[in-house]
């Protein structure tokens, strides 16, 4: 994910390309067969997406459109005794959209993209268990001494065994790249792509078009000839466009008023309106590194004042189930804790660990309906105990961008992220390990940097199969009891909603969203 919205979330797709996702879990055909052709019209109510470039994408929405285009890495790869060097092949006959041939040298180009310091991606935090991949973070090498292309072979050389690497390779940051694609700290926003679809163009802002690949020759579904997509439309505009078959679907979600009159016209899962549980947590991150948040004390005060119920119901029908900790259930590792209240707030407690320290505090959060509304029962939690909150708001994705660029003057702000890939390094470690900590696109957003719990997250990584998942499942619990970082409140789930003239809805696991690729035109 990968980074969500407040009315929309994405995950990890293993088998990009090469092992195409399988099963229907969720998807409501019905009895009329898929038909190839047509354009659909999408809107993206509330939002543009916060890249389409490969290397800096990292919205719920990004990796939705990026399942249509990638060709990402791997069928089987084949690993060394030791763990530490993994031996790839790349299968011939795949083209990009300008009819170029993929090879192992675009995966390699996209792997060495991703750690340049210019791009300043959100990736480079995955593959930093690679040899070399640390001197090209730091600006001391052009590629990774680890990463290598041997005809149609990609080598990857660790420095020490790393036992989400297959994982993490997965996600679309390393799929193949044209390798004259430029570096660009803002973003490529149209380009070449060797999936089923790519982007023909991007108006930032305004508009997004992604069409059929012409060359892709696999065996994913492209239905559709061309998604034709509106973004920042006006999201209850967008519903009432979807109900009369305006447009056939909202990348950005529903008016959380919606789901209960959806549910009842529509059913669940049944024809028009879907609901599915995400491998997901919403929360409030509390910036340790401004005075606000910077005690335990104060950011365990939050975690007692926090409204889960209250927050819970803002999202409307449907909405999913609450929490206090990091891991979501659903990802290996949970181990249920209960050190803060589920039920609502507890402000005595909050008030005997705030004493008289809450003063003013920075609030961020996102401009829709949903977005204003978490804030203001936040505000009114905190106000209880004395602080004084100030709200600020974001439009979309935009809020991650600030929040993600050090020395950002938040003290609090409201994001949610579902899982990249089923492991739990992708919470633990991607969001709260300091040592990722940079100048741009941070998704530790808590800015949390314990050097002790640093090493704990490193050792972590080392290890495989029970014991990874135990060790990971116990660190939730730690950084949870101990250093609360987080005020979390939610597990989402996700509620879609198309036109009656589509078929082929499939709710797709892996990017937490509908499957563009099997959406066809009645």
């Amino acid at each position: 994910m990968k980074r969500s919205l407040w009315l929309s979330v994405t995950a990890f797709v293993l088998g990009a390309g090469l092992l195409v996702a399988s099963g229907l879990a969720g998807a409501s055909t019905g009895q009329v067969a898929a038909k190839k052709g047509g354009t659909m019209r999408m809107n993206m109510s509330g939002t543009d997406v916060d890249f389409t470039d490969p290397s800096l994408a990292y919205g719920t929405i990004s990796w939705q459109i990026e399942y249509a285009t990638a060709l990402k890495l791997y069928n089987y790869p084949v690993i060394s005794k030791d763990g530490k060097t993994y031996t790839i092949t790349v299968r011939s006959g795949y083209k990009f959209s300008n009819g170029s041939p993929v090879t192992a040298a675009n995966y390699v180009f996209a792997m060495n993209r991703a750690l340049s310091p210019t791009m300043q991606s959100p990736a480079a935090p995955f593959m930093t268990t690679i040899q070399g991949a640390q001197a090209v973070i730091d600006g001391k090498a052009q590629k990774a001494s680890g990463i290598t292309a041997k005809g149609n072979k990609i080598v990857i050389k660790l420095s020490q065994p790393d036992g989400g690497i297959l994982a993490k390779l997965g996600m679309p940051f390393f799929q193949a790249l044209p390798t004259n694609l430029a570096l660009d700290k803002n973003g490529v926003n149209a380009y070449a792509s060797a999936g089923p679809y790519y982007i023909s163009e991007r108006t930032t802002g305004r508009h997004i078009t992604v069409k059929r690949n012409p060359n892709y020759k696999g065996t994913r579904p492209a239905n559709i000839d061309s998604f034709d997509i509106t973004v920042n439309t006006n999201l209850d505009q967008s519903l009432l466009q979807t109900k009369s078959g305006q447009i056939d679907y909202d990348m950005g979600g529903l008016p959380a008023t919606a789901h209960a009159d959806l549910a009842q016209q529509f059913g669940i899962n049944k024809s028009r309106y879907f609901v599915h549980p995400l491998v997901e947590t919403d929360y409030v991150a509390l910036n340790t590194q401004r005075p606000a948040f910077s005690s335990v004390a104060m950011r365990k005060a939050a975690n007692f004042a926090i409204d889960r119920p209250g927050m819970l119901r803002v999202r409307g029908a449907y909405a999913g189930k609450r929490t206090v900790q990091i891991l979501p259930p659903g990802m290996g590792g949970f181990k249920r804790t209960k050190t803060f209240p589920i039920q609502g707030s507890n402000y005595a407690k909050a008030k005997e660990l705030a004493g008289s320290n809450c003063k003013s505090v920075n609030l961020w959060t996102g401009n829709t309906p949903t977005g204003q509304n978490l804030a203001q029962v936040f505000k009114f939690n905190l106000s209880q105990i004395g602080c004084d909150v100030n709200v600020k708001l974001f439009q979309g994705f935009q809020i991650y961008t600030a929040a993600g660029t050090k020395g950002a003057d938040f003290d609090a702000v409201l994001v949610g992220w579902n899982q990249d890939y089923p492991d739990p390094y992708d919470f633990i470690d991607v969001l709260l390990n300091g040592d990722n900590i940079h100048d741009q696109n941070n998704n530790n957003l808590a800015y949390f940097n314990v050097a002790s719990i640093n090493k704990e997250m490193a050792a972590a990584n080392k290890l495989s199969g029970d014991k990874r998942y135990e060790t990971y499942g116990n660190l939730d619990v730690k950084i949870t009891n101990n250093y609360a970082p987080w005020a979390a409140y939610d597990n989402r789930n996700e509620r879609e909603f198309t036109a009656a003239r589509v078929g082929g809805y499939l709710f797709q696991p892996a990017n937490a969203s509908a499957d563009l690729n099997t959406f066809f035109i009645k």
